[in-house]
């Protein structure tokens, strides 16, 4: 993929390579017509670094206008709250927004990461300050969203507008919640119909984990003890 010189021309991705899946789902998620992907696999898939890094291309393509918004759900142990940690709302949701840090520094040096923060490019918030936003002119990442109930990625969906994108990650495996809906969300929007729309509902599997492949032995074994 071509790289633009400078920021104020777009940012320098590099050449990241794509496995022929992630290839195919970037594809889904940059195109024009695409308005929401929900993206489900196991632990180690690179769900939170695709998400990151089509949002990238598409701030590139109008980074005068387009922000990155960075939601996740507020659970500890199952227990949604904010206020054990001490200090300001950016202070406490620090810990929650490191994924997408990570993420962008395998990506984007460090200066371009200083420059997307610098002109306020980004921006994270929990799930439980988003209601009543009108999203416009922004791509929207929503990770670990097996933590999330049916009200709140309601929430989610129906805060989209114009010229906006929504990347929604998780993996049901990992849900802290009893009451999870993303799995149910995911499948309800499985069809071709909903592509129609501009939604789509994709998912990695356990041959497509990126890490140590050890990870997809311990998640076989760990299925095994379930079934």
């Amino acid at each position: 993929m071509s790289s633009k010189k400078n920021f104020k021309t777009g940012l320098l991705l590099g050449n990241i390579e794509l496995t022929p899946k992630q290839q195919q789902f970037f594809k889904i998620m940059t195109q024009r017509e695409t308005k929401i992907v929900f993206l489900s696999g196991p632990a180690g898939t690179s769900k939170t670094f695709l998400a990151v890094y089509a949002a990238l291309h598409l701030f590139n393509e109008d980074s005068k206008n387009i922000k990155i918004n960075y939601l996740r759900t507020v659970v500890e142990s199952s227990q949604k709250s904010l206020g054990f940690l001490k200090g300001s709302l950016d202070e406490k949701f620090d810990p929650y927004m490191r994924p997408l840090v990570d993420k962008i520094g395998e990506i984007l040096n460090e200066k371009e990461t200083s420059l997307l923060v610098d002109n306020k490019a980004l921006n994270a918030a929990p799930i439980n300050f988003i209601r009543g936003q009108d999203w416009k002119n922004q791509i929207v990442i929503a990770d670990e969203m097996q933590n999330a109930t049916i009200q709140e990625l309601t929430t989610i969906l129906t805060r989209i507008n114009s010229n906006t994108k929504i990347f929604i990650c998780g993996d049901e495996f990992q849900s802290d919640i009893r009451n999870t809906g993303f799995s149910k969300i995911c499948k309800t929007f499985q069809t071709e119909e909903a592509s129609s729309h501009g939604i789509h509902s994709l998912r990695f599997e356990k041959e497509d984990i990126m890490r140590d492949p050890v990870v997809a032995y311990i998640l076989e074994k760990i299925e095994n003890i379930n079934n």
